[in-house]
């Protein structure tokens, strides 16, 4: 039966935008360097120095060190901004893609959902407060309809959708509507009345503003003026 003879921890830590990121670790069985281990692997399977493996077990922690990787990766790729449950599934599946145009091995399906798993144990996957967070940082520049339909097509449920959406209120869509119009009068100010109207209707309802906040607001600037 193989033995574990050392549990050595690995230099390079992956830091990400929370804190620090999960310790690595290098597991050698019978004084061989057999492979690299995430902390909750090591500390899920009690791998420490002494421990006697069956070739099962063995079998088991090489494909569960594999899925740690892919975790890496993932830690990777959260650090850059927050992901919805399809994104990730749509990176594995353009990843499996571009294995099968080169005649690598793809990730397999159970791995696949182990990770997928894994992050929202973590709390990393969670679609809710991914739409909360899009729609915080969205609504500074777009109309309520054109995030409903990212978010949609960033796969999150029409309930959570519906459920982000409804604390956006006219009144703070009519005030980030106007701002944006008024970026663009710089260009406009000049133009006849009906043509102006039509730009400024066609530019805020392209931008996701809904009829009743893009009347308001061009018919409210030109009350002013």
């Amino acid at each position: 039966m193989p033995k574990i003879t050392s549990v050595e921890p690995q230099k390079k830590t992956l830091r990400l935008r929370s804190g620090q990121g999960p310790h690595r670790f290098n597991i050698f069985l019978d004084g061989v360097f057999a492979f690299g281990a995430d902390e909750d692997l090591v500390v899920e399977n009690r791998l420490v120095e002494g421990k006697l493996l069956d070739t099962s077990d063995v079998e088991q922690l090489l494909f569960e060190a594999e899925v740690g990787k892919l975790m890496e990766k993932m830690y990777g790729l959260f650090n850059i901004r927050q992901r919805s449950e399809r994104e990730v599934r749509n990176y594995f599946r353009v990843k499996n893609l571009e294995s099968r145009i080169k005649g690598k091995e793809e990730i397999s399906d159970l791995a696949i959902e182990l990770v997928i798993k894994k992050l929202k144990q973590k709390n990393l996957i969670n679609d809710e407060e991914f739409a909360k967070a899009w729609v915080e940082s969205r609504s500074r520049k777009y109309g309520i309809n054109r995030i409903k339909q990212e978010l949609f097509q960033k796969g999150i449920n029409r309930e959570i959708i519906e459920e982000v959406t409804r604390v956006e209120s006219l009144e703070s869509s009519e005030e980030v509507a106007q701002q944006l119009l008024e970026k663009k009068m710089r260009v406009w100010k000049d133009l006849p009345i009906l043509e102006f109207k039509k730009k400024a209707y066609e530019f805020l309802m392209r931008r996701g503003f809904e009829f009743e906040v893009v009347k308001a607001v061009v018919e409210k600037y030109l009350k002013k003026e």
